[in-house]
């Protein structure tokens, strides 16, 4: 299984070692980070800039759309950047060096509000952003190949044993166990025993527990549940309905940006193999109904969607993220999880030749 890698950020440690016994300590210089940042977008007069990291909250005033904040970390770490009139801090890795960080503000609509969402656009003078390019680099060239997961875990040992401390290396693993389940279960237990665990986000290493216990309950090999949902005319859809198909679970919201670009995709994909026994049911996680109808007639999807109005399925499954996809066999057993319209083209593929046999 092939899957598209998330957009993580990362960071490098830093060590001062004092050496000597029963002598004056010298007075190393300490080390510090400078966080210059730019802002694009509608950020508003009077706007302020907010740095969080290590439990403290540093502020500073935007003047021509920049900002900069100085200070000194021990290790790297997760940190996050705000800005005053945004609903939302994304996150990025501070390390001590010159980071240049570039920031731009939009509005979407989510839940039916209009809200202001910052991101990340590019960072720079970071070792830790070039970490995660040379993974990310990696990934992608490698991604399509048939060895592809063997190639993954041996990349990933070595990238591991010299990179332990690095919370980059507990966020991909967080990755790859709750979002992106390239490898098995044993492959990535086997990743996660080189970590130097002190040293990585608590939240990375909650989120590789519980994406390791969701392998167990509902990976692949193992039944999908049933569920009992409504579709857009109250109508109460049941997987049990479909048993016989070939079923693209599709985990979406109408306020999904990448879920919304990703539909024209299903669309194709629905029409290309509507022989092959092959059937889409999209189940919404919006908490405004009227907001959802409205998406799936613009959008024109004509496959199923039932909405998940209390998100109650999704949480039973552990769903962090969407889009968001299993992909369930004749018996209901599940055969893909999370897959690329690539691979999900290729297995359906492979099965439509099976058909015409």
């Amino acid at each position: 299984m092939k899957k598209k890698m998330l957009n993580l950020a990362l960071p490098a440690l830093f060590l001062i070692s004092v050496l000597g016994f029963g002598q004056k300590k010298s007075k190393l210089p300490v080390k510090s980070f400078v966080v210059s940042g730019s802002v694009k977008g509608n950020i508003g007069e009077n706007s302020y800039a907010y740095l969080y990291y290590n439990d403290k909250t540093d502020s500073t005033k935007i003047i021509n759309r920049k900002f900069e904040f100085k200070g000194n970390v021990k290790d790297t770490i997760m940190a996050q950047i705000g800005i005053s009139s945004a609903a939302n801090a994304p996150q990025f890795y501070l390390e001590n060096s010159k980071i240049d960080i570039q920031l731009d503000m939009n509005e979407v609509v989510k839940n039916g509000v209009s809200v202001q969402n910052l991101h990340v656009d590019a960072i720079n003078g970071s070792h830790s952003f070039q970490l995660s390019e040379e993974y990310k680099k990696f990934y992608q060239s490698n991604a399509e190949k048939k060895d592809f997961n063997k190639l993954l875990y041996s990349k990933l040992v070595s990238f591991i044993r010299k990179h332990r401390a690095h919370p980059f290396s507990g966020a991909i693993l967080a990755e790859l166990a709750l979002v992106n389940p390239v490898l098995n279960k044993k492959e990535l237990n086997r990743l996660y025993a080189l970590l130097n665990v002190e040293k990585q986000n608590a939240q990375n290493l909650e989120l590789f527990k519980k994406g390791i216990e969701k392998l167990d309950d509902f990976g692949i090999g193992k039944p999908f549940l049933d569920f009992n949902l409504p579709d857009q005319k109250g109508n109460i859809v049941h997987l049990e309905d479909y048993k016989g198909k070939l079923i693209l679970i599709d985990f979406w919201a109408s306020w999904c940006k990448p879920c919304r670009e990703k539909n024209p995709e299903l669309k194709a994909i629905n029409e290309e193999f509507a022989s092959a026994n092959f059937e889409i049911i999209g189940i919404s996680s919006d908490q405004n109904k009227k907001q959802w109808v409205v998406a799936i007639a613009k959008d024109q999807l004509t496959w199923t969607n039932v909405l998940d109005e209390g998100q109650t399925f999704k949480n039973v499954l552990g769903i962090e993220y969407i889009p968001y996809n299993y992909l369930i066999d004749e018996k209901g057993v599940v055969i893909g999880v999370n897959l690329q319209v690539s691979e999900l083209k290729r297995i359906l593929s492979d099965r439509k030749k099976e058909i015409k046999l």
